[in-house]
């Protein structure tokens, strides 16, 4: 039996809705959360593909991944950076540290 070379085509569409943009959707992202400080409003993904708008206070532990590795580690106490922020490289060393206990 004689095989058959397999042919792969991509097909791609391209939706476009332009000048038709949702108004409901437009008024939502121009809405600006009044949060108390030291809130801040962050849009998040919710349910299956909405979004929210929230008030946060940043506290606690604080942990940054990108390109690979952590790149940034430090604390938060109600919205303010505390104590030692290390940056990290690729190599997992410091690469820069500053230390808001002392920056009052």
């Amino acid at each position: 039996m004689k095989s058959l070379p397999i042919a792969l085509v991509l097909v791609t569409l391209h939706l476009c809705a332009c000048g038709q943009a949702d108004p409901a959707k437009a008024t939502f992202f121009a809405e600006q959360l009044a949060c108390p400080p030291p809130a801040i409003a962050q849009f998040e993904p919710w349910g299956k593909s909405g979004t929210q708008q929230v008030c946060k206070i940043k506290h606690g532990p604080f942990v940054a991944f990108e390109a690979g590795h952590v790149q940034l580690r430090g604390q938060y106490d109600n919205g303010k950076e505390v104590g030692p922020w290390r940056w990290y490289g690729p190599d997992g060393k410091v690469v820069k540290e500053i230390d808001y206990s002392r920056k009052q």
